[in-house]
């Protein structure tokens, strides 16, 4: 009897704990093995789905997933695939193992010799598999999927030359191009090697090949343009000569093919551009530096692209200044003074052109050769830099832009806006059509140009034939906006933007904030709703899915997948619509989901998509075009049901100005509301359309991680925070602290005394702020905290070089004015003018090498609490960027550590760890962790 009572209260006791106690606390080195998912592909024909899935550290596998019998193979440090286009071969690359790598890495292996990728070639249909060793790289033709070019890396000949033979031979050895190109055929496994070659490329039919090969003599370099017929099986030298060839291109038939060839000598070469035809022509010189219509000093570049057109009638390529060549410098470089020299008079700061200086260096500007009429076109120039083609290279006009006039204003203003021109790609002529405008688009067939004007917040429209220059308002009348209504910046809110346009231009489908409008650009018919007022009545935003990878137009002969979005549930899912038929859209799946874009086979009715919430990883599903018969692919972290994992609630409250706010409330699965939780609360700006999205364990590069700090029995609290232009700090206090007010009013669960602030960037200067005002935290970590607005402004972003400026005049910042006009607002809105009144313990990273928020920032805080005796630490990072680098996994273990035992220590009372309590002295640095 009393093992009977002992058994029963056994099971009760169980039972209770596994009521309470679903699953174990995720601890940080769980991060490592939670998996992603990458590189999703499906085939042309739907029936093969590859993927790879890769755990956060460690060796990854790649998954070849056949649908009609839903066999799986995997291929240990399998990535990158393709599938070619007869769906029978996948091809990818494989990794060496992790520890092969790491095991170099510490022997100090050169670079040259570290393990290189294999490549494997896979079978569909007998899943059998061959690999490769050293792969460069790997082309697979767009169409004709019988081939496979792989550039491969020999190993090296170990040298067997005595050291007296050496000596002797020495001043005849010729490094050579140690690179083999081999065509793998499909279909037989028949292999063709040609060596020491540098470039290949197919054309898009996958009939023709083009590579090149280089060799050296004792005082030579060769060049071979060789031309390999995939159906034959054979190659033919098309081309060979002493200097240098580069940058093959073939047009999409294989009747055409190019490349640039300099005979120089010298490291700064100067370039031709040679043209030839596969069954006509041997490739001729047909633009350098002395055709007619070249800019003076300019040539063929090697930094450009060179393509054909679609239909083979043109070929594109870059022109820029002939390279200068180095000269011998008679200075040691102690003797020469190193500076930038800043004048008030740069379009561009100092700063930006470092930054761009590469870019710079290597610019090029669109040129146009007509095939058939062997007329050269020089499209951009210094001014006009960019240069947009239309109808794949195949239209007669382009449009282009030149921001020069605007650039040295867009360091205060923000704005990208430019003037903008017609440009004749048959003869290069150009007319000017639009002055200072930003967002400015031309129709597919080139029959419109089409802008939105800032000014009256409304789309305009102008037919590009006969010179007409008249202008058609297509929005301004609507009874709906066309721009973003929740605009909270100094600044013109930006449009929502368009869907895109049916056959030969007839009309353009423009969003509103819910629906899709369907307008005729020459303004002749009647705007109407694509979607009939449904989105808005419903307030669902509806977004057009494009499905065909190269459609141009949106067609009208099937239906138009939109995908939804509800703004009051936060649910989503997919409907259909007609462009010819204006009319509520047919539902096909609204759920308590985020979905990603759907990913349609080429050749079937076949799609690939993910969905999510807080409890859902984001795994691969497949179904048909509509959503019917769905196939979950992928199973990426079935260790999940062992944890505890978090749920989400949608809340909302009415702020101090009584604007009413949404905000998401974290809960652990084995929630107990008889419990006092302590809480964190992460902002940054509106957060809540995120309600389902799926965070998965992982360390921090400077946000906490919800799922882990939920899993390890906190709440997590992430409030939306609406602005008023001039006060975001005070705007920032009203929305977060009222919505903390509304959780312990609220929710007894919610422990008033153990609350905390964690916000980065934006969320890490408001943070700052709020401690400021409030002592109602129990501490904050904050992260690239901006306390002095006043020395921000003007600071620098490193990482564009850009002035800080704008920021603050016109877009995050929100301050709304100079700082000459408004310096009360910038000092108003500045943490360290209020540092006294923090008594809020923080803790800051800000790292040596943040290229948003200069870093001196972080510094003048910490100084200013330090000398004020209030509690703060701060964490540099050595050598990292605003966010720790994704790749960087010691520091973002590092971060998680670090904020985890601060906030264990302020909000759940755990003993404060040494490098809180004593610091780790720079002496110490690399052996004391501290923790």
């Amino acid at each position: 009897m009393q093992k009977l009572i002992t058994v029963v209260l056994l099971i009760i006791f169980v039972h209770s704990y596994s009521q309470n106690n679903p699953g174990k606390r995720l601890s940080i080195s769980d991060f490592e093995d939670w998996k992603t998912i990458k590189d999703q592909r499906i085939s042309d024909d739907g029936k093969i789905v590859v993927y790879e899935m890769n755990p956060q550290k460690g060796d990854g596998t790649l998954f070849i997933n056949k649908i009609e019998n839903q066999n799986s193979d995997t291929i240990p440090r399998g990535k990158n695939a393709m599938i070619s286009s007869d769906n029978n071969t996948v091809v990818f690359k494989i990794a060496p193992p992790e520890q092969v790598v790491r095991k170099a890495k510490k022997k100090k292996v050169k670079k040259e010799e570290m393990p290189m990728d294999s490549v494997g070639i896979y079978h569909a249909l007998n899943g059998n598999m061959v690999k490769y060793a050293r792969c460069q790289k790997f082309v697979l033709p767009e169409e004709g999927g019988e081939w496979v070019a792989l550039l491969l890396k020999p190993a090296e000949v170990k040298d067997t030359i005595k050291s007296d033979e050496k000596k002797k031979k020495k001043k005849k050895e010729v490094k050579q191009v140690e690179t083999d190109l081999l065509m793998y055929h499909t279909k037989t496994g028949d292999t063709l090697n040609y060596k020491h070659v540098t470039e290949f490329v197919f054309s898009k039919n996958g009939e023709q090949a083009l590579f090149i090969s280089q060799t050296k003599d004792t005082s030579h370099t060769f060049s071979e343009v060789r031309l390999f017929d995939t159906k034959r099986k054979v190659s033919q030298t098309v081309y060979k000569s002493i200097g240098w060839a580069d940058k093959i291109a073939l047009d999409d038939g294989g009747a055409n093919y190019a490349f640039l060839f300099s005979t120089d000598t010298i490291k700064e070469k100067e370039y031709k551009l040679f043209h030839g035809t596969i069954k006509g022509s041997a490739p001729a010189e047909v633009v350098s530096s002395k055709t007619d219509g070249m800019p003076d000093g300019w040539a063929p570049s090697i930094n450009g692209k060179v393509y054909f057109s679609e239909d083979g009638n043109k070929l594109f390529f870059g022109n820029a200044p002939i390279p200068e060549p180095e000269k011998e410098d008679s200075l040691l470089a102690e003797e020469k003074p190193k500076l930038d020299i800043w004048n008030w008079k740069d379009i561009k700061l100092q700063s930006q052109q470092k930054v761009e200086l590469k870019t710079e260096k290597k610019r090029t500007y669109l040129a146009a050769y007509h095939v058939h009429t062997a007329e050269f076109v020089q499209l951009a120039d210094k001014e006009v830099n960019s240069v947009r083609l239309i109808q794949k290279g195949n239209g007669d006009i382009a449009l282009g832009t030149d921001r020069s006039n605007y650039q040295r204003s867009s360091s205060w203003t923000g704005k990208r806006s430019g003037d903008h021109y017609l440009i004749n790609v048959r003869s290069g002529d150009r007319s000017l059509i639009l002055k200072e405008k930003s967002w400015v688009r031309i129709s597919p067939a080139g029959e419109y140009v089409i802008w939105y004007n800032p000014q009256d917040r409304s789309y305009y429209s102008m037919a590009t034939k006969n010179n007409n220059t008249d202008t058609v308002s297509l929005t301004k009348l609507l009874p709906v906006k066309f721009y973003n209504e929740l605009n909270d910046r100094p600044q013109e809110p930006s449009p929502y933007g368009i869907a895109g346009w049916t056959k030969d231009d007839k009309f353009v489908l423009i969003y509103d904030r819910y629906d899709i409008w369907k307008i005729d650009p020459s303004g002749k018919k009647a705007a109407v709703s694509l979607t009939n007022g449904f989105g808005r009545l419903n307030k669902i935003r509806l977004r057009y899915v494009r499905l065909d990878r190269e459609e141009e137009f949106i067609p009208s002969s099937s239906p138009m997948l939109l995908k939804a979005f509800h703004e009051e549930t936060m649910s989503a899912g997919f409907f259909n619509a007609r462009i010819n038929k204006p009319a509520e859209p047919l539902l096909l799946m609204m759920e308590d989901y985020m979905f990603s874009n759907p990913v349609k086979s080429k050749g079937a009715d076949k799609i690939m998509w993910t969905k999510e919430n807080v409890g859902t990883f984001p795994n691969i599903w497949y179904s048909d075009r509509d959503f019917n018969s769905s196939l979950q692919i992928s199973n990426a972290n079935p260790q999940q049901k062992e944890f505890v994992w978090p749920t989400v609630k949608l809340v909302e409250w009415n702020s101090f100005s009584g604007e009413k706010l949404k905000g998401m409330l974290y809960k652990p699965e084995n929630f107990d509301p008889d419990k006092k939780y302590p809480v964190v609360v992460y902002y940054y700006e509106r957060r809540s359309q995120s309600l389902h999205r799926h965070y998965q364990p992982a360390p921090s590069r400077s946000t906490i991680n919800r799922t882990f700090y939920t899993s390890n029995d906190y709440l997590v609290f992430v409030p939306d925070i609406t602005y008023r232009t001039g006060y975001p700090g005070q705007s920032a206090y009203n929305s977060v602290v009222s919505g903390v007010s509304y959780l312990i009013t609220t929710f007894p669960f919610v422990d008033k005394d153990r609350i905390g602030l964690q916000g980065q960037s934006w969320g890490g200067y408001q943070t700052a702020y709020i401690i400021t005002q409030t002592d109602m935290f129990a501490a904050a970590m904050g992260g690239a905290v901006v306390s002095n607005m006043i020395s921000a402004y003007g600071g620098i972003r490193w990482g564009t070089g850009l002035s800080r400026m704008f920021q603050y005049e016109h877009q995050q910042s929100r301050i709304g004015g100079t700082l000459w006009e408004k310096p009360l607002l910038y000092m108003e809105n500045s943490p360290l003018f209020y540092a006294p009144k923090v008594n809020t313990p923080i803790l800051m990273m800000h790292n040596d090498k943040d290229d948003a928020v200069p870093w001196y920032q972080g510094i003048e805080f910490f100084v200013a609490l330090r000398r004020l005796n209030k509690p703060v630490w701060m964490l540099n990072y050595n050598g990292e960027p605003h966010n720790l680098k994704g790749t960087s996994w010691a520091n973002r273990i590092d971060l998680s550590t670090r904020m985890f035992q601060f906030f264990n220590h302020y909000l759940k009372g755990e003993p404060m760890p040494g490098w809180m309590e004593s610091g780790v002295p720079a002496i110490e640095k690399g052996k004391n962790l501290g923790y």
